[in-house]
């Protein structure tokens, strides 16, 4: 029997009951049992309908998405940041090519860096293009409205409602050096709170900071990020003013993958995702009744799923036919690593609105279509190898 560390029990009982949050909104999950016993997720419970939208290809080379890095989405456009070329591509809902919105360089309009996240505000009229350490505002259809930089390097950031960005620092960087963790800033770079206390008396202070084992996800409805990093078995949840313990996830790691989770002078976390029996959550969103995680370690994937109300767990095992290296040649999104509780379909994706959207390629296609318990949808058996990325949009029920 494996021990359970003492440690670990009571920072179940000081996340959970700290004066600042409400216990009866911080569920602690048993995800080490749902993964000794993976059965299938619910997801298809909370799915009304779905919608397929191919990225049209036209006779301009412009249309060509070779992938997707990163995207945005509106009532009426779909923004998109090809894996390989430094530009924002233009496509209505239907998938219609439109033109190449914003063009990467140093000319006026045009936006040059990484883009570390995206965001849309439809209501108004805003596109955002977050760099490490600066942020690009323009409307909707391109023009550029503003220009603000900050002091503190970023990898995830998206604005809130009352105009506050939640930002999750750059990884390898000691918090004893100035990094933040995860925080909560004015556009101005003030900072409202933040949070750089994940610790463990396995890493020395001045070695202590965020690597790869981080995920977070913007929920459109709560107007708020979530955020789980793998030193600290707790998701926060950022709002406009506050950083607070959304659910615990019971991992039951090990003091090695603690240590990968946390030092950030051991870079063998960048090659090594644990040795069978440790995961890291690489992947979130929300919806109204759960939370959805995906588990990365060496051998795979799991997806897990958190009743908010009662903190039931179900686990489930991804399909993978290929190592994460190979997949990743044909994808950035991954799309396919999901549940298949819907139509035998696996279904992942980052929530947008009342939908749940799914970005996957014809080139991971090919990958599972030999796959016995994969059925394919009509929508998506002719995709040819010079076919765009398609969007799916899976409509949530309200409740």
């Amino acid at each position: 029997m494996k021990r359970l560390n003492l440690s670990w029990v009571l920072f179940l009982l000081i996340a959970c009951s700290s004066p600042k949050s409400d216990p009866s909104n911080c569920p602690v999950a048993d995800i080490r049992t749902g993964l000794e016993n993976p059965k299938s997720l619910k997801l298809s419970d909370e799915i009304e309908s779905v919608d397929y939208v191919p990225l049209e290809v036209t006779s301009d080379d412009a249309s060509l998405i070779d992938g997707v890095a990163n995207y945005a989405v509106t009532d009426k456009y779909i923004y998109v940041l090809p894996v390989k070329e430094q530009r924002i591509v233009l496509f209505d809902r239907q998938g219609h090519f439109i033109k190449t919105l914003i063009p990467f360089g140093q000319g006026p309009g045009e936006f040059s860096g990484f883009v570390a996240s995206m965001q849309a505000d439809e209501k108004n009229d805003r596109l955002y293009l977050f760099s490490t350490d600066r942020v690009e505002v323009y409307t909707l259809d391109g023009e550029p409205v503003q220009h603000f930089t900050h002091d503190y390097q970023i990898i995830f950031q998206y604005k809130l409602g009352l105009g506050h960005l939640a930002a999750v620092s750059m990884p390898y960087v000691p918090f004893q050096n100035g990094s933040f963790g995860i925080g909560l800033f004015t556009e101005k770079g003030d900072t409202i709170t933040m949070k750089n206390d994940f610790s463990s008396p396995l890493v020395s202070s001045d070695k202590s900071g965020l690597t790869v084992r981080i995920a977070a996800g913007y929920s459109g409805r709560q107007q708020s990020v979530l955020f789980k990093t793998g030193s600290n078995d707790t998701v926060f949840r950022l709002s406009d003013d506050k950083i607070s313990p959304a659910c615990v996830l019971s991992l039951r790691n090990s003091d090695e993958e603690m240590i990968n989770s946390l030092d950030v002078t051991n870079f063998n976390s960048l090659k090594n995702f644990g040795n069978g029996k440790d995961y890291f959550v690489s992947d979130l969103f929300e919806t109204t009744r759960r939370y959805y995680f995906r588990l990365r370690n060496n051998d795979g994937h799991y997806v897990a799923s958190v009743d908010k109300k009662t903190g039931e767990a179900l686990v489930e095992k991804c399909e993978q036919p290929a190592s994460l290296k190979e997949l990743a040649a044909t994808t950035l999104q991954h799309g396919l690593l999901g549940t298949r509780s819907y139509q035998g379909f696996p279904v992942w994706g980052n929530m947008t609105g009342n939908d749940l959207v799914q970005v996957i390629t014809s080139a991971e296609l090919d990958y599972y279509k030999n796959i016995r318990s994969i059925l394919i949808p009509e929508q998506l058996k002719n995709l040819g190898e010079e076919s765009n990325p398609v969007f799916i949009f899976y409509k949530l029920k309200d409740s």
